[in-house]
């Protein structure tokens, strides 16, 4: 006798299911099988050529990015991968503008030109400063001080940079004005007031500037040693400034005695 089994309609639609694939695969279309669920691409993940990487490389989408930018980073914020400091940061001294290099030292003696230039503006430069000094205490101008006292100044300064330039020289500069120079210091020394401030700027104003002009323009020029030159070269400025303040000093002088006479 034959048995009938009642089918529920799931087990039929698969029964149907088979009977379609069985079809199609004997005519020759195989039959189409879903991936497992393993190799569906996951919302963090993203295949190459779509905006990710090779071989479904997982993308951060926190807003950082890995690897590359934490190497690169902290080279754009002054550094770079590896903590090399970029050039011009550390252990590296910021140069100096307008500074003056050192001169160089010498074995030898100098050139006759060379010893004779320092020898005669070394000289110049200690009358200047010990007549500025007399025309501080007995000077009546106010304006003959601060002449004074800016002579003081300017060619203290330089006779210590001479100094160091001669000692580098390997020569020995004379530590006092010259004898010539001396009797004229004494001289002035026996005045007082007016008359001292009218000598002062004969012997050291004007005149005086000129020679002394004079003397650093033929070493600028014609000494040896380049570093005398430059030294020569850099204390002309001052130089000749002295000698625009020094002919302002001698009008007014002269004004002023003019004034006084009438």
């Amino acid at each position: 006798m034959t048995q009938f089994r009642f089918c529920t309609p799931l087990a039929l639609a698969a029964a149907a299911g088979l009977g379609l694939t069985g079809l199609s695969w004997a005519q020759g279309t195989p039959p189409i099988i879903a991936p497992p669920a393993a190799s569906i691409s996951s919302p963090d993940t993203q295949p190459a050529g779509q905006g990710g990487t090779s071989g479904d490389r997982p993308v951060n989408r926190s807003g950082n990015t890995s690897g590359a930018t934490g190497a690169t980073g902290s080279a754009a914020q002054g550094g770079t991968h590896g903590g090399t400091a970029p050039a011009g940061t550390a252990g590296q001294a910021p140069a100096t503008a307008g500074s003056t290099p050192a001169p160089a030292a010498t074995d030898g003696k100098p050139a006759h030109a060379d010893s004779a230039f320092m020898n005669q503006a070394a000289q110049n430069g200690h009358m200047e400063v010990e007549a500025a000094r007399v025309a501080l205490k007995k000077a009546q101008n106010q304006e003959v001080k601060e002449f004074a006292q800016r002579m003081i100044d300017d060619h203290t300064k330089a006779a210590q940079e001479l100094n160091t330039l001669a000692t580098a020289k390997n020569h020995s500069l004379p530590d006092g004005p010259s004898l010539l120079q001396k009797g004229k210091l004494k001289l002035l020394g026996t005045h007082d007031g007016a008359k001292f401030d009218r000598n002062y700027v004969e012997e050291l104003g004007p005149k005086a500037h000129r020679e002394t002009i004079e003397l650093f323009e033929k070493g600028s020029r014609e000494a040896k040693d380049p570093d005398v030159r430059a030294y020569a070269q850099k204390t002309l400025p001052t130089l000749r400034e002295h000698l625009s303040m020094a002919e302002k000093l001698e009008r007014d002088t002269r004004s002023e005695r003019k004034g006084t006479t009438r």
